[in-house]
């Protein structure tokens, strides 16, 4: 995937204009490319569209116009966007007042180094972001990268089944992709 560069930003006032129709079509986008594994687990493919968004909000709320400093933010969110090959996507997990946090996060340790991507004739198996988990507890958010081959990439558009899976001894779940999700997936892999 192409990175993003400072002429992908749009300046703050052309931002202000696009923000209810981009954010619209951000909503729409992130429905497609969001799916849930499980009670507990969502995880949200990235792609340029969603870094693109994410910083110019970044740029609004923190009333970031200098051009060096949009240029930070630009290379700490295309570090999510993985270069060749990839898919970048980010891992949410759900945590509820009710909930333990604690025994929930300790429960999770490690979950991010269970994720894959099945299909007939592939699996691809994400790799996180290090740091993110200790034997203790994990965290709350993610950022996994799918390397893929190009007989990955093949077996990925002719398969007629893709589930996105998690199997980790205490979290063991699969979520069949919509055929939305998978067209979404194939053209960031292809473009």
């Amino acid at each position: 995937m192409k990175p993003l560069t400072l002429a992908d930003i749009a300046s703050a006032e052309q931002f202000a204009k696009e923000r209810d129709a981009l954010r619209k079509r951000l909503i729409a986008l992130k429905k497609i490319r969001r799916v849930d594994v499980g009670p507990r687990i969502a995880i949200v493919f990235e792609n340029r569209e969603t870094m693109r968004f994410q910083i110019q909000e970044m740029c609004r709320i923190e009333h970031i116009t200098d051009p060096r400093l949009i240029q930070q933010e630009i290379d700490i969110y295309n570090e999510l966007l993985p270069l060749g090959h990839a898919i970048g996507a980010t891992l949410l997990i759900a945590l509820t007042q009710e909930d333990d946090i604690a025994q929930v996060l300790q429960q999770l340790s490690g979950v991010e180094e269970h994720v894959f991507l099945v299909g007939e004739g592939f699996r691809v198996h994400a790799q996180a972001e290090a740091g993110r988990s200790t034997e203790e507890k994990t965290s709350a958010v993610h950022y996994l990268t799918f390397n893929f081959t190009l007989d990955q990439i093949n077996a990925l558009a002719l398969s007629p089944r893709v589930s996105l899976a998690i199997h980790h001894a205490g979290y063991d779940f699969q979520t069949v992709l919509e055929d939305m999700t998978k067209a979404s997936l194939l053209a960031d892999l292809i473009h």
